[in-house]
Formats: C-alpha cells, sequence, structure tokens
C-alpha cells in the first residue's frame, strides 16, 4: 500500500463517516431537540438551536470516528500486506485466500 493509498482511504473514511454523523445529529436536533437539552442539562430557560448543535456534534464525532476507522483499515492492511510479503520473500505458496 501506498502512503498517497493510506492517506486517501483515512481521509476518505473521515469524510464518510463525518457526514453521516452530521446527517444523524441535525435530524436528531431536528426531531428530538429535548434530547440535546438533556444529556447537556440546559435550563429550560436557555435558548439554543437543537439543529445546530447535533450537526455540529454529529461532524466532529463521526470525522474522529471515520479517521479512526480508516487509519485502521490501513495498518491492517499494511500488516497483512507485510505478512504475505514475507511469507513469499521465504519461500512460502502464495495465499489465494
Amino acid at each position: 500500500m501506498t502512503v498517497v493509498r493510506g492517506f486517501a482511504i483515512t481521509l476518505t473514511s473521515g469524510l464518510v463517516f463525518g457526514g453521516v454523523g452530521g446527517g444523524l445529529g441535525y435530524l436528531l436536533g431536528t426531531v428530538a431537540p429535548d434530547y440535546y437539552r438533556t444529556v447537556f442539562r440546559f435550563d429550560p430557560e436557555v435558548a439554543f438551536n437543537a439543529s445546530q448543535l447535533g450537526l455540529g456534534l454529529g461532524v466532529t464525532q463521526g470525522t474522529a470516528t471515520g479517521l479512526i476507522v480508516g487509519l485502521v483499515i490501513v495498518v491492517l492492511v499494511a500488516w497483512y500486506s507485510s505478512q504475505t510479503a514475507g511469507s513469499l520473500a521465504s519461500g512460502g505458496e502464495e495465499r489465494t485466500d
């Protein structure tokens, strides 16, 4: 795996998860705005836009999760590639699974 491909996988994963997280957060803030009031224990007098809060939290948490997932994928693929390359170099048979 090349470095560029590893960066592309990690970045794409972060963007996709961030978009999905933002959409889910916005949906949650729109459909159930009292969820955020309950989770963060806002006073009833405090005015806030639950949709914007959900969007921001969803994008932030989704992006972080996506970057972690992308890095795990890159590490696992690189590890697997190094294992198969090592077994071929030492005279082992190529795996077909």
